[in-house]
């Protein structure tokens, strides 16, 4: 596995992008204060932490990892985008406080309950939702429930919604 490392110096630098680098720990980013974007899909990642001290970042892509839940993001308030597709997640806990969501992709997780969607409702800015290949999206009600939850949504998965 690889490590996050020697970035201490880059106060500066707004977009980072780690993608498909075996990756296996999110650490070593708390220098990285004015971090607006983070890309580091397709790695090793299992668990959500050391953002905390990110409080400008307004994109996060952590697709393709093993993360389990969605955790340790409550200083991240600027978030716009959130990228969690393929990993693990089986509930949507933990990011009712992110309220200026516009990107929520969650395809290729474990989401089997509607309940679960509820949480759309606390973004109102949210204008695309990912949530294909999940359980959930089974049940023929799948695309109407998300629209009711969260009426600003102008696309779900690939598709533009019919208002």
């Amino acid at each position: 596995d690889q490590v996050i490392e020697n970035l201490d110096a880059l106060v500066n630098l707004k977009n980072l992008f780690l993608g498909k680098n075996r990756i296996s720990k999110l650490e070593n980013l708390e220098r990285l204060e004015k971090l607006e974007l983070l890309s580091i899909q397709s790695n090793r990642i299992v668990k959500l932490e050391g953002l905390e001290k990110n409080r400008e970042l307004c994109h996060l892509y952590i697709s393709h990892n093993g993360i389990e839940q969605i955790e340790n993001l409550e200083n991240n308030i600027k978030l716009e985008t959130l990228d969690l597709a393929a990993n693990r997640i089986k509930h949507l806990k933990n990011i009712d406080h992110l309220v200026n969501i516009e990107e929520f992709w969650f395809n290729d997780n474990q989401i089997e309950s509607f309940e679960e969607i509820e949480v759309l409702k606390h973004f109102p800015k949210l204008a695309t939702v990912y949530l294909a290949n999940n359980p959930i999206e089974k049940n023929p009600m799948y695309r109407r429930k998300i629209m009711m939850v969260s009426p600003t949504v102008t696309q779900i998965d690939a598709t533009m919604c019919r208002k």
